[in-house]
């Protein structure tokens, strides 16, 4: 450890290409992990309050939420306390009086089911023409107590609790009871639909037309969800490679560089084991120090960033990338090694 840290104060300039290096990319897999978990929790908060073991969705909806409809002759004799009815719509919203508007996700269901939301403030609704919002409405001007319109509707609506960490679609939700579901989309009360079945306690559901699923296999289906997904790890994964070959490569070209200097050591009685040791506690000084100034920017940056950005930071998924990143860089670090272990004192004098 001593030859390590001496040898980095001696070359500092050396040192700090390789620390400026492992910085950057951990902080870039840092960033884009928080954006990867941010877009994925907005897509899929709201489904996993549930605490759902599985849904019912019509069977031609293809395992997608937002296109499953089913008729009131097909679910009401299945509804019970562990198979609750919930309806969705995409919609707009605006204050009234007000020409602002926002995309919202709507989740109608009744108030007394388990898939109702968690209250943070405020109460549940007492009539159809209350609601309950996520809390990020607030980041809109938004708030409890404001009265909104749904599609542009003359009937009012009026905000009566709010609740956290509620988006589907990536928009914040709006709670409605299902009447409120069914006026908004003109639906008579003989042609009554939902658009699914949510289940707990593992209980199963069968029927025509209608198909049971595990909420992840829904969760999937989110249009655009998995391909988002896979671009985000495909892309931190890379990064993380490339760490790897990077740092192995500036250490490749120093140890080349510092052969004669390994000859000296090897002449003097300096076992090889002692020279392979510092040069590992010199990559894992540089990576542990490069992904702490990382940490570091990441806390800065999350103070400056507005709250409407998909930015979810995970001090745990960072310790994992963390580990990761320092086993890259360690793993990069024996590219060197064989040429390292060959070291001949009386060749490498001579070079």
């Amino acid at each position: 450890m001593y030859l390590a840290i001496k040898e980095i104060l001696q070359n500092k300039l050396r040192y700090s290409l390789i620390l400026t290096t492992i910085f950057l990319i951990a902080f870039m897999v840092f960033f884009m992990t928080s954006l990867a978990l941010g877009l994925v929790r907005n897509n899929r908060a709201a489904i996993d309050n549930w605490q759902a073991t599985g849904v019912v969705l019509s069977d031609y909806a293809n395992d997608n939420l937002t296109a499953s409809f089913i008729p009131e002759k097909d679910y009401k004799d299945k509804v019970s306390g562990d198979a609750v009815p919930l309806s969705y719509m995409f919609a707009v919203t605006n204050l009234v009086d007000s020409s602002d508007k926002l995309n919202v996700s709507i989740f109608s269901q009744e108030w007394d089911s388990f898939i109702s939301p968690t209250l943070i403030e405020g109460r549940y609704p007492e009539n159809d023409q209350e609601v309950v919002v996520d809390q990020s409405f607030e980041n809109y001007s938004i708030k409890l107590g404001d009265a909104i319109q749904l599609n542009g509707s003359e009937t009012s609506f009026k905000i009566v609790g709010l609740t956290r960490e509620n988006k589907f679609f990536t928009e914040p939700v709006v709670f409605t009871s299902l009447t409120t579901y069914w006026d908004l989309q003109g639906i008579t009360k003989g042609n009554r639909s939902i658009s699914a079945l949510v289940l707990q306690n593992d209980v199963e559901v069968t029927g025509d037309g209608l198909k049971q699923i595990s909420i992840q296999k829904m969760i999937s289906k989110i249009p655009g969800y998995t391909p988002q997904v896979n671009v985000f790890s495909g892309m931190i994964l890379a990064m993380i490679v490339i760490t790897g070959l990077i740092v192995g490569i500036f250490i490749y070209i120093i140890t080349i560089q510092k052969l004669g200097l390994y000859g000296i050591m090897r002449a003097q009685g300096i076992q090889i084991k002692s020279i392979v040791w510092s040069l590992f506690c010199q990559i894992f000084l540089l990576s542990g120090l490069g992904i702490g100034l990382a940490l570091l920017a990441i806390w800065a940056v999350i103070l400056v960033l507005p709250a409407t950005f998909f930015f979810y930071p995970s001090w745990l998924a960072y310790f994992m990338l963390s580990l990761v990143i320092c086993l890259m860089a360690l793993l990069g670090g024996a590219i060197s090694l064989p040429r390292l272990l060959k070291v001949d004192p009386i060749t490498a004098i001579a070079e």
